[in-house]
């Protein structure tokens, strides 16, 4: 006989109260925990593993329990249920099955659900992990089918499969689960985007932040923006550029091509038609990769220059099989790639060796010789030199070109402009 209602209730409500315990006084010994909640060590245990799948709680295999001084780990409470369970050999009970289906649906909706081959190869881990035999394709279906029925008369709507979807999904609204350090990280980081393209995205999410998590968990969001302060390069007006950010996205995801207005550095503008494939940030600085038709061949553009967009929701256009943006920029010093890549050694000064060494600039860094003035050569093999060129300048002194010697020359040329343009005496006013 199936067992009553009441107990899946009450499995779900205590899975839940050690959840928001873990996530509100992480760290505290097993005594401590089983004294705060009033659960044995088997029930504790239990409900622990339940908890495996979820981020919050089960990292890396770790919960944040103390156990003889050290963290709990994921082995030690199988190992202590297999214990428990060693000479039962039946499998998980109904009500165990049950919690193990819902949270797992739960963790799946932002992902539109679970297949029903999904929820099989769930099933046949939670019974192996009990001990129990594996049951039949068709007994194993018909148990899921009787669990997902047992769900929803307890009152847990469940979205079945139909020709929108393949999937099984709790209809029910998702709420991502983060620990107050968590909110005030992710809150902080939005802070990178003020005045910046994001900034209309980023307010938004910033205020269901403050709503929903800060003020919750008693800290005071104010505090956080006035004592913490970024400096960066951000736009005049930000507000023109949001909407064009999110038109990109759109297409890209959607597979439409736009007509756009591109003011290139010189101020000059002009009209294209592209097909945009990718979004690349470096930087804080977003560019659009696209395929221009015109030109037939993919260009990359600032948003921050496109000047004005307009959406054509009716030219589709088939995602270019094999096509990885990826793969696109590929050995390229930032974005742009349309010059050869090649091998590229420069010395960099023992002042700025400490920050060379615990940066990575490029994928195909190495730091091939350290000398015994401290100074670091670094070698890598990149592409897009005209970017390189400008970041090099930047280092002032501090940095020498060694190979490849034309890029040494540019350099060297840049560096006698700027000579020359500061050797010219200036007229006083």
């Amino acid at each position: 006989m199936p067992e009553p209602k009441g107990r899946m209730n009450v499995m779900i409500e205590q899975v839940v109260t050690v959840k928001n315990y873990l996530a509100e006084q992480p760290n505290q010994t097993e005594k401590q925990l089983m004294e705060a909640l009033g659960f044995k060590k088997n029930t504790l245990y239990r409900l622990l593993s339940n908890l495996a799948n979820d981020p919050m709680i089960c990292v890396d295999g770790k919960y944040p329990v103390l156990a003889r001084g050290r963290q709990l780990s994921l082995r030690a409470v199988e190992n202590y249920l297999n214990k428990l369970e060693k000479d039962r050999g039946e499998g998980p009970k109904p009500a165990e099955r049950l919690l193990y289906l819902y949270i797992n649906l739960h963790n799946s909706i932002p992902f539109g659900g679970l297949s029903m081959n999904e929820i099989k190869r769930g099933y046949e881990e939670l019974i192996e992990k009990s001990g129990g035999k594996s049951p039949s394709e068709v007994a194993l279906k018909r148990m899921i089918f009787r669990d997902l029925v047992e769900l929803e008369g307890i009152g847990i709507n469940i979205q079945r499969p139909s020709t929108g979807s393949p999937k099984y999904c709790l209809a029910e609204r998702y709420l991502p689960k983060l620990s107050p350090d968590s909110a005030a990280a992710v809150y902080v980081s939005m802070l990178l985007y003020e005045n910046t393209l994001l900034d209309k995205a980023t307010t938004c999410a910033k205020n269901e932040i403050e709503k929903t998590f800060l003020k919750n968990a008693g800290m005071k969001s104010g505090l956080l923006s006035e004592r913490i302060y970024v400096i960066g390069d951000t736009l005049s007006h930000p507000e023109e550029f949001g909407d064009t950010l999110g038109k990109l996205v759109r297409a890209v995801i959607e597979g439409f091509e736009q007509k756009i207005s591109y003011a290139k550095v010189n101020g000059e503008v002009s009209e294209r038609i592209i097909r945009p494939v990718g979004i690349v940030s470096k930087r804080n600085v977003w560019y659009v990769i696209a395929y221009a038709p015109e030109r037939k061949d993919y260009r990359t553009f600032r948003v921050d220059q496109i000047v004005y967009i307009v959406n054509y929701e009716n030219n589709t256009f088939k995602y270019p099989k094999g096509f990885s943006i990826a793969n696109h920029i590929g050995d390229s010093w930032g974005v742009y790639c349309n010059d050869p890549v090649r091998k590229v050694q420069l010395k960099f000064s023992r002042a700025v060796a400490n920050r060379v060494k615990n940066l990575r600039y490029h994928h195909s860094q190495e730091i091939i010789e350290e000398g015994r003035d401290g100074s670091l050569i670094v070698e890598f093999e990149a592409c897009g030199f005209k970017e390189l060129q400008t970041w090099i300048l930047q280092w002032g002194p501090e940095v020498e070109v060694l190979e490849p010697l034309d890029l040494r020359e540019q350099v060297r040329e840049r560096a006698r402009q700027v000579v020359q343009l500061y050797g010219r005496r200036r007229k006083k006013t």
